[in-house]
């Protein structure tokens, strides 16, 4: 079931009113992930915010088994949300694989009175820990029985809750969209791969790049669709027999005036329709030996390391609150809680049963090894295949005429402010149509192309690369399609032959689709959002929103550098977003921001006034910096200028403030895995619904929509019946709002509980 309850402004639970006697552990086992100490710090925070006591397990299972176990408060996790891997460490455990082994580690949980367990790892380590739940009644009996522990640990610790989270760059659990790390190692990827096309460019050279994912080809696949990769090999989609000479003339035939060079991406668990891997080493030499520079580079574990993305902390964070919450649970009804994972799904955090989802996720690897492999794809979810598909598309340069009876001209053009992936979604639709026998027509310049007739067919060779480019390539601008120009655009449609219309923007596409709505533009009209402000009604992301929110958090994190070197200082940093608190709130919580200004809740004086209460009582606590994240349309009053002038007045000599306006560089930079995938699967999911669409003769209103990710599918949805404030250009509902009280949660210390009155509880009337 889905669980928003600690999204959600609530009470903080009396733990002394549960007379709660047992604590919380929490261990991160198996191989590391960006995005665990996220979630460690989310569990021990939100715990501590409850008065709950928790114990962080050293070296995981390792740790649980030599007693290396530590009580862990607020502090104890300060500066590591930006951190890869783990602060609390992980290691394998052979002495827990025995029954002897988990005894003992019960008796080192025991005599803390310990009996809840979260657990961040792999299949392999929430496996143990619901061997050692089943085990723990009968480990409980024989210490008390060996005179061990005594009765009163025995009561209180008669049962083991456990709650897992997957840990895993590889993505391979069944029952969730993605696992905490994934998103990181596709940033580590896609990066290297960005950098390795410029050498290959310049040798006309073929590189072959193996990536991590053991049986799972998800990190393949999905880095395949996000660049210009000529062949990608996936554990669950085999190649054909022929692999060898398709490969060959493939690669052979590949150099265009736009691309020199050729890509080819390899899980390390792949293998051909007999069961026989295959290695990039075999690859290379296949290649040489038919005349192509081939270089081999195994990025190997530098797809574990380095900063978490933006994606991984936020999912590290909520995915962290829902497993203490479910522990939290258990504590108040002084009940067993069944065993479960909580996971993304839908883009809600939701519990799965633990055994359940495990043996789902070992299903897979058994259809793999046993050649089933068009179940293995169904197990990995509906649209695997279909990404499968996707991939062998864009893998195509050249377009293949007379596939089709009748050819139809699809318009293209960009309205808005620029926004990071376009142009992955750009080259998708144009080598999808062409792949087909279709042709794709844009319009230079957005809105002004069209008043000026400036438009051209593109190529699918011409956009090869664009994947890897920020902003639009055929440009935008923000001129809207009005009642007063509509006549001139319908001739610019007319003219240029197009039978449908294709736009990439934010709010100034929605206003240009109302337009065309009301004066029957008879043709399918399609708004895929492309926005980093994310406040287009109809979709949960906009294409460009995660690309400027690891602009933001790049940037926090070297101001919280900063601001921590030199010791005492306060930054107030501006961020953009129009009317939409999108990008402060998530990147507040990202980056650990201390509070959060949005249009969405308006601020006042008494606001500001606490929150300045607030940090000066958490830096005369010993911490030396904070942060406050404020949307540019916050308050029309309450500018970075004056925020930074009250909070250096209320807090005197205690700390000095900073402004800091990050301006356009958040619509700038490469374009993020996420964005580029996203943009290629909207686009993908256009030309399918294009195929239908044009059957018909006639066309409304309601064939004009918005194209946009609701949870885990892909939404039509008629642009006319849409909620949304059309002055304010935002939807009416926004499913992010209900994380922002998490952020004070997890950024505040405790009040100071000593006989002087802190500054916090100096402002208590505003709270």
């Amino acid at each position: 079931m889905a669980s928003n309850g600690f999204e959600e402004k609530r009470q903080k639970t009396d733990v002394t009113s549960l007379h709660v006697a047992a604590g919380v552990g929490i261990l991160t086992s198996g191989g590391d992930a960006q995005g665990m100490n996220a979630a460690v710090r989310a569990v021990i925070r939100y715990l501590d915010y409850h008065e709950t006591p928790v114990f962080s397990i050293l070296e995981g299972y390792e740790g649980l088994c030599s007693d290396m176990i530590k009580q862990m408060k607020w502090r104890d996790v300060m500066g590591i949300l930006s951190k890869g891997g783990t602060i609390i460490g992980t290691a394998r455990c052979a002495k827990f694989k025995t029954s002897e082994g988990r005894r003992i580690a019960a008796l080192n949980l025991i005599k803390r009175r310990i009996n809840n367990l979260i657990v961040i790892g792999g299949d392999g380590s929430l496996t143990g820990a619901s061997i050692f739940k089943q085990e723990w009644p009968d480990h409980v009996q024989e210490l008390l029985n060996a005179g061990q522990i005594d009765k009163d640990s025995a009561e209180i610790c008669s049962h083991l809750n456990i709650v897992g989270m997957v840990g895993s760059i590889d993505n391979d659990l069944c029952g969730t969209d993605m696992t905490i790390g994934t998103d990181s190692a596709l940033h580590r990827i896609i990066d290297a791969v960005d950098c390795l096309a410029s050498t290959a460019d310049s040798h006309m050279r073929t590189f072959i790049v193996e990536v991590m994912g053991r049986r799972c080809g998800y990190l393949a696949l999905m880095s395949s669709i996000a660049t210009p990769c000529d062949w990608v090999f996936v554990p669950e989609s085999p190649p054909s027999d022929d692999w060898e000479e398709k490969i060959v003339r493939k690669l052979k035939n590949k150099a265009t005036n736009a691309k020199r060079f050729g890509l080819i991406i390899i899980a390390e668990g792949a293998e051909d329709l007999a069961g026989n891997p295959i290695k990039a080493g075999y690859v290379k030499e296949l290649l040489s030996k038919n005349g192509l520079d081939v270089r081999i580079t195994v990025l190997g574990h530098v797809q574990r390391g380095g900063q978490p993305s933006a994606f991984d902390r936020i999912l590290g964070s909520r995915l962290g609150c829902e497993a203490a919450n479910v522990i939290l649970e258990g504590l108040k009804a002084k009940s067993e809680v069944p065993p479960c994972i909580v996971s993304l799904h839908n883009n809600k955090i939701i519990r799965l049963p633990l055994m359940e989802a495990i043996q789902k996720t070992m299903k897979v690897k058994e259809c793999v090894s046993q050649h089933d492999f068009s179940e293995a794809q169904n197990l990995r979810g509906a649209s695997f295949s279909k990404k499968v598909d996707l991939c062998r598309i864009l893998s195509v340069t050249k377009t293949k005429e007379g596939k089709c009876e009748k050819a139809f001209n699809i318009g293209v053009a960009g309205v808005g402010a620029p926004a990071s992936g376009v142009n992955a979604g750009i080259r998708a639709i144009t080598k999808v149509a062409a792949f087909h026998g279709h042709h794709v027509t844009v319009f230079h310049e957005g809105v002004d192309g069209m008043l000026k007739d400036n438009y051209d067919v593109l190529l699918p060779e011409t956009c090869e690369l664009w994947s890897m480019y920020g902003g639009n390539v055929i440009g935008s601008s923000r001129t809207t399609i009005s009642d007063g120009n509509v006549d001139r655009v319908k001739d610019a449609f007319a003219k240029s032959g197009i039978h449908c219309l294709v736009l990439f923007g934010g709010f100034e596409s929605v206003e240009s689709c109302l337009t065309l709505g009301r004066h029957n533009i008879g043709m399918p009209v399609y708004l895929i959002p492309s926005t980093i402000s994310n406040n287009v009604p109809g979709s949960d992301f906009s294409i460009g929103c995660d690309t400027a929110l690891n602009s933001i958090i790049w940037a926090v994190d070297s101001i919280k550098q900063s601001a921590a070197s030199t010791r005492k200082r306060v930054f107030i940093v501006e961020v953009m977003g129009g009317n939409s608190g999108y990008l402060a709130v998530l990147s507040g919580l990202a980056s650990g921001a201390d509070a959060v200004y949005i249009p969405e809740e308006p601020v006042n004086i008494d606001t500001l006034q606490c929150d300045a209460y607030r940090v000066m009582d958490k830096i005369d606590q010993g911490v030396y910096r904070g942060i406050i994240i404020r949307n540019e349309n916050s308050s029309p009053q309450y500018k970075n200028d004056f925020v930074s002038a009250l909070y250096a007045e209320e807090g005197k000599d205690r700390f000095v403030t900073r402004s800091a306006v990050l301006g356009h560089i958040q619509q700038g930079y490469s374009p993020s895995p996420f964005d580029r995938c996203l943009a290629a699967q909207l686009a993908y999911k256009v030309y399918r619904d294009i195929e239908k669409k044009l059957i018909q003769t006639t066309f409304t209103s309601q064939d004009i929509v918005v194209v946009g990710i609701q949870g885990s599918t892909t939404a039509f949805s008629p642009v006319s019946t849409l909620d949304m404030d059309i002055k304010k250009r935002v939807p009416i509902t926004n499913w992010w709002i209900s994380l922002k009280p998490l952020i004070q949660i997890l950024a505040l210390p405790p009040r100071s509980r000593s006989e002087k009155v802190s500054a916090t509880e100096a402002c208590s009337h505003c709270t």
